[in-house]
């Protein structure tokens, strides 16, 4: 008898084992067949997606040169040293190997990435910026330790000539959340670097670059393998330079001759409004600015008594002193209350209201003409002048000229100062104009404050027969892709509506402040170049404050043009509680005038002049005429006692 195997408990069970097998087997092959075949393409793009990062680049910012192509402000590549989070399985590990490889304090590195928390999970999240190459080199060997970890080379701004011009150029930094709140909407991202500063913020939209992106190949642990070069790459594109209308050499000289002196340079071309100068001091390092910047070099320049991060050119207002009386002489001429030969009496001291308002000269000047006047700055004869024109003119006059409203000029924080009315008496103290309020008006002192921008451009306009312009600080910007240049041309923003020979006459009166023996502003006079001007010297506290220290010494000015018959350049200096305008104030204006000149070819370079000797030795030179002060200026006037600020003045 035959026994069937299936029939057998054994045969049953291979039977059963068989069954399953094959139907395992089937929902395999099913399962390969829709994973492959139905799925593939899905499943082949996700295992692309792993291996492949999409970075946005950072786009560099456009180049800043000056009117001869001297680069002011470029870019140098910068190493980051980045996180991405979703290939660092254990942040807080990654980060203290990294504190242990680079000396960097843990808190620091988790501080910085904190602060990028706005950014996608996906993106880079920088932890050390502008990083050395021994920290590179310590990431490269370590980087089996460091998973997710990646190296960025990105631009960053570089200044070669350091603290020039420092505040006009200003500074970018890695945008704040409360700019990124606002400049979202403008396509700007965590981390995007935005100008927080002069030329750097004004000029942003300018100066700022397109991002682009591209892709990177990694592996398991995140680390970078190389670059994909995919069609989906999408090249940035950089920023636009931008030239300026700055001299960078006469930029130098000013800023040297200002030295760490508080104060400010201003110069113009008179045809176009052209700033050749904006010098401010003391000055800073603007590459502090390049790359992350410490808590202590920013606490340093905040919390500095001088100031150094004001453009005091533009954003701060002293009281023009003297230099008014370039206003006063204007409107007195242009409305015929005065001609140059206008006489009135200077016992040393003018009567108003029963009391003396004293001039400089405590013996008087006797009598003199507003030629005169205007030359050995008889504060007496212009407290008359001002009493015969009534504020109304002289407000009017000043307006004209650019005083009371900001000039215009592309950079940001330009404040207006003020010309005082009656009106603004009334809205600002609530109090009426009283008829003695203008004589400390006339004279550039009581309520009336400027910018030394602002006195430059008046300068300009006087000696260019009554254009105003809005100061031109940037003359074209260039677009290095299309190779294409956009003009910034001049603009006139009025005409003064006085006839020629009245600016010419108050040229012809101001060339001898500087070239009349007795005017107070031959310290600034060349040979060949025949220079005009007023100087200033700005009371900023009563007579006798300034035993109390420095910042109550008096403001020096020069405001100033040159050639005077056919100006081609206008100027303001201001040297805050230095005392005279024409002893510190116009030696500067002549070093900048001499330099300036001789780059036209009009002076000749200076001849070397051997020192004298006496026994071998040096012998000390005699102080020249702008070091000695004139005793005439040196005197001190008498306190008047008056309620208003004092108004004694010597140039």
């Amino acid at each position: 008898m035959v026994v069937r195997a299936e029939q057998t408990p054994f045969g049953r069970r291979i039977a059963t084992a068989t069954v399953v097998a094959l139907a395992l087997m089937s929902l395999l092959v099913v399962r390969l067949w829709y994973l492959q075949v139905l799925k593939g393409n899905y499943f082949r793009d996700l295992s692309e997606n792993n291996r492949i990062r999409t970075l946005r680049t950072v786009a560099a910012r456009g180049m800043v040169y000056d009117r001869n192509g001297k680069i002011l402000v470029g870019n140098r590549p910068s190493f980051q040293i980045a996180l991405i989070l979703e290939d660092t399985p254990n942040v807080e590990e990654t980060l203290k190997q990294l504190s242990d490889i680079t000396g960097r304090s843990l808190e620091d590195l988790k501080k910085q990435l904190l602060s990028q928390r706005s950014r996608f999970h996906f993106e880079p999240k920088v932890v050390i910026s502008d990083a050395s190459r021994e920290d590179l080199a310590r990431v490269k060997v370590n980087s089996h330790r460091l998973p997710g970890v990646i190296v960025e080379v990105v631009p960053t701004r570089n200044y070669p000539e350091s603290s020039l011009a420092a505040q006009v150029m200003g500074y970018s930094r890695e945008i704040s959340k409360e700019q990124l709140d606002t400049l979202s909407p403008f396509g700007y991202r965590s981390g995007d670097i935005v100008g927080t500063a002069g030329i750097e913020k004004q000029f942003e939209s300018e100066l700022r670059g397109k991002s682009g992106f591209r892709q990177i190949e990694v592996d398991a642990m995140g680390r970078r393998k190389g670059e994909l070069g995919t069609p989906d790459d999408l090249p940035g594109f950089p920023g636009r330079d931008l030239v300026l209308t700055i001299d960078s050499d006469l930029q130098r000289i000013a800023e040297s001759a200002l030295g760490e002196r508080r104060g400010a340079v201003v110069a113009i071309d008179p045809s176009n409004g052209d700033l050749l100068v904006l010098a401010s001091t003391p000055t800073y390092d603007a590459n502090i600015f390049s790359g992350q910047v410490s808590s202590e070099a920013w606490q340093s320049l905040n919390k500095d008594s001088n100031h150094p991060l004001i453009n005091r050119a533009i954003s701060q207002v002293y009281p023009p002193g003297s230099t008014f009386k370039l206003v006063t002489t204007l409107a007195a001429l242009a409305e015929h209350d005065a001609t140059e030969h206008t006489e009135y009496s200077c016992p040393g001291y003018f009567m108003f209201a029963g009391r003396p308002y004293h001039c400089h000269k405590r013996s008087g000047h006797g009598v003199v003409s507003l030629r005169k006047a205007l030359m050995v700055s008889c504060n007496a004869y212009y407290f008359h002048l001002g009493q015969v024109l009534g504020i109304k003119v002289i407000e009017r006059y000043g307006s004209l000229l650019g005083l009371g409203s900001k000039s215009g000029v592309r950079l940001p924080n330009e404040v207006p100062g003020i010309i005082p009315s009656e009106a603004w008496k009334k809205n600002t103290l609530g109090e009426r104009w009283y008829p003695g309020d203008t004589l400390p008006v006339s004279i550039g002192q009581g309520y009336v404050v400027v910018t030394p921008l602002q006195m430059a451009n008046l300068a300009a306009a006087i000696s260019n027969g009554g254009t105003l312009y809005e100061p031109r600080l940037a003359s074209k910007l260039i677009d290095r892709l299309t190779n294409t240049e956009t003009e910034l041309p001049p603009k006139v923003l009025h005409r003064i509506d006085v006839p020629q020979s009245v600016f010419e006459n108050v040229r012809s009166i101001a060339t001898g402040v500087v070239n009349d023996p007795q005017g107070t502003g031959k310290a600034s006079k060349i040979d060949g170049i025949v220079v005009a001007g007023k100087t200033g010297t700005a009371q900023v506290g009563r007579l006798g404050k300034e035993a109390l220290g420095e910042k109550f010494k008096d403001h020096a000015w020069f405001v100033s043009f040159a050639p005077a018959d056919h100006p081609l350049l206008a100027m303001a200096v201001l040297v805050e509680n230095s005392g005279h305008g024409g002893q510190f104030s116009a030696p500067i204006a002549k070093e900048i005038y001499e330099a300036y000149f001789r780059k036209r070819g009009m002076l000749a370079e200076p001849t070397p002049t051997p020192t004298p000797t006496s026994n071998g030795k040096p012998v000390k030179a005699k102080p020249t005429p702008s070091e000695t002060p004139d005793p005439d200026l040196a005197d001190e006037p008498d306190e008047s006692g008056s309620d208003v600020p004092e108004v004694e003045e010597g140039d």
